[in-house]
């Protein structure tokens, strides 16, 4: 497992490293940053030597010293406590991201709850509102009597012409109904044609008195009677 850093406190280093030469200093850096990264050592003396930058010759004269830092099977006291504490720091870091992942997933859950909870609550008062409000009525279906009285209503007023019309033929009808009382040679009204009708008409319009006329003077102003006598 690679780690990209390394605590090093310097007071602690000096104080333990006081009788190492400068080669020494050199070999035992490059070795505790090797442990630091894998947390561990190789044993042979050929790995180490690579590790610390050394030939084997070289390592072997510089490696009781440096060994001496170290425990049995090339252990390490304070760097396996730092390890530790890097680890227990790691994980508690991402426990808090979990739980935090957590309480904000919980979170997001809650909001988006209410935000469906205020939409079904507009979406009932509106169903309220819809509900309680007086529904429109429709136009009531019109009767076939009323939409006659209406075409009645809707036709222009007749005229003079349009009155003789119907009073001739009221009086044609009255005519009718007298001829169905007549003698029975005669035929009824019912069976007359229009030809017959306007003979008819026109006799009962020759057999009309004339109407009486009045003189400038006023009527019966050629009355024998109404001259004036002298005195």
């Amino acid at each position: 497992m690679g780690r990209a850093w390394m605590p090093l406190y310097v007071g602690d280093y000096l104080r333990d490293t006081r009788d190492l030469n400068t080669l020494q200093h050199g070999a035992y850096l490059l070795l505790i940053m090797h442990y630091w990264q894998h947390a561990a050592l190789p044993s042979d003396d050929a790995r180490l030597a690579a590790i610390a930058g050394l030939s084997v010759a070289q390592w072997r004269r510089v490696r009781e010293p440096v060994a001496a830092k170290f425990a049995a099977g090339w252990k390490h006291k304070r760097i396996d406590a730092e390890l530790a504490k890097t680890e227990r720091a790691i994980m508690q870091r991402r426990l808090a991201g979990q739980r935090g992942g957590i309480k904000s997933g919980i979170a997001r859950a809650v909001a988006q709850g209410e935000a469906i909870i205020r939409a079904q609550g507009r979406a009932q008062i509106r169903a309220q509102a819809c509900a309680q409000a007086p529904a429109k009525r429709a136009p009531a279906p019109r009767s076939s009597e009323d939409e006659a009285h209406g075409a009645a209503a809707a036709k222009p007023s007749s005229t003079n012409h349009n009155q003789r019309i119907d009073s001739s033929f009221t009086a044609a009808a009255q005519s009718a109904r007298e001829a169905d009382h007549a003698p029975p040679d005669r035929k009824p009204a019912s069976q007359w044609s229009r030809q017959e009708l306007e003979a008819l008409f026109a006799r009962r319009a020759t057999a009309a008195p004339p109407p009486e006329t009045h003189g400038p003077d006023g009527p019966n102003a050629s009355d024998p009677s109404h001259e004036p006598t002298g005195d």
